[in-house]
């Protein structure tokens, strides 16, 4: 999803409308993502990335320009979807982020373990503005 336009006045969009929901779902996901912490609260993100049961292979996010903000949610088994991210060549760290927000460098290889249910996840990250350098693959949330 990409920024939602200004509005100058309210639509008189049904609520379930595309264009309602999608304003909505940003709009919540943007009030989790600030209330997270102060770091992420001052995160300026251009973009999200909302999804059902995504099963990504090892890849690096070639557009973003910054680190990322990801969170898991739904009803999938214990001890899987968890978000894998390399940090070396002998390194991987697996992350739990069911309910839980977790900051890492999409630009470092990354992908979700395997998992059996309903997992959604929500990725905040940026992709137009100032060039942040890439230096570590997992930084503090």
């Amino acid at each position: 999803l990409k920024r939602p336009y200004e509005l100058s006045a309210p639509p008189r969009w049904r609520a379930e409308d595309p264009r309602a929901v999608r304003r909505r779902v940003w709009e919540l996901s943007e009030a989790l993502l600030r209330a997270a912490s102060p770091k992420a609260a001052g995160f300026a993100f251009t973009a999200m990335a909302v999804s059902k049961n995504f099963r990504g292979s090892p890849h690096v996010d070639k557009n973003d320009i910054s680190v990322q903000y990801a969170l898991s949610l739904g009803e999938f088994a214990v001890g899987g979807g968890k978000l894998c991210v390399e940090e070396s060549a002998s390194v991987v760290r697996a992350f739990d982020t069911r309910g839980r927000l977790v900051c890492i460098d999409g630009r470092f290889p990354h992908w979700v373990s395997g998992y059996v249910g309903e997992r959604y996840s929500v990725i905040f990250y940026r992709s137009s503005g100032e060039l942040d350098p890439s230096t570590c693959a997992v930084h503090e949330v």
